[in-house]
């Protein structure tokens, strides 16, 4: 009896050692390179053609703060639409580069690149891509799929109008302010895509 006693106080030690560090890796504060950093990310809702911009953890709504709201006109429905990442395996796409278009009639003064394949032949998006009526959408020009300004000219926005050949239209001075506010190279920016 004597040789137990000795044996439990040593396997209680034990789970007390163990108890003991558990409950200070839990309550231990988060050091800087723990904590996720904010970052800049976008929910596109495509048939309302309704864009929010959100800082926080990218994807999380109820983690992140809306910074602002925007109108946009997306691609042509059923013809030319602006690609949902689900249809080709992703989650989200992400925007790479911002440039100038000064003297672009169709996207001036901005154009803000996401990541969708963009091959230099026919259908121009990504393939296969199946929501063309089922067939293979052809985006019928070759360039870069993202956001952009409509060179001064308010009707390429309105319900009259089809929409683009995939990418996004904002008002000039919206692209301006993404232009001026966003800069892919210091991280990661995720544009998200909702068919709603």
């Amino acid at each position: 009896m004597k040789k137990v006693i000795p044996l439990v106080s040593v396997v209680v030690l034990i789970l007390a050692g163990i108890l003991f560090t558990q409950v200070q890796s839990i309550s231990k504060p988060l050091s800087g390179d723990d904590v996720p950093k904010p970052a800049y990310w976008f929910m596109l809702h495509r048939k309302s053609n309704i864009e929010y911009l959100y800082l926080g953890e990218p994807g999380n709504q109820q983690k992140s703060q809306l910074i602002k709201k925007f109108q946009v006109k997306t691609g042509i429905p059923g013809e030319r639409p602006t690609p949902l990442p689900e249809l080709v395996g992703r989650e989200y796409w992400v925007l790479t580069d911002k440039m100038e278009a000064f003297n672009n009639p169709e996207t001036a003064p901005y154009f803000l690149v996401l990541d969708v394949p963009t091959p230099s032949e026919p259908p121009f998006g990504p393939e296969p891509y199946l929501e063309c009526s089922g067939e293979q959408c052809n985006w019928e020009l070759p360039g870069y799929f993202g956001l952009h300004g409509i060179a001064g000219n308010p009707d390429k926005l309105s319900d009259e109008d089809p929409g683009s050949s995939g990418c996004v239209r904002h008002t000039d001075e919206d692209i301006t302010y993404l232009y001026e506010l966003l800069d892919p190279e210091s991280g990661e920016i995720r544009y998200y895509v909702r068919d709603i």
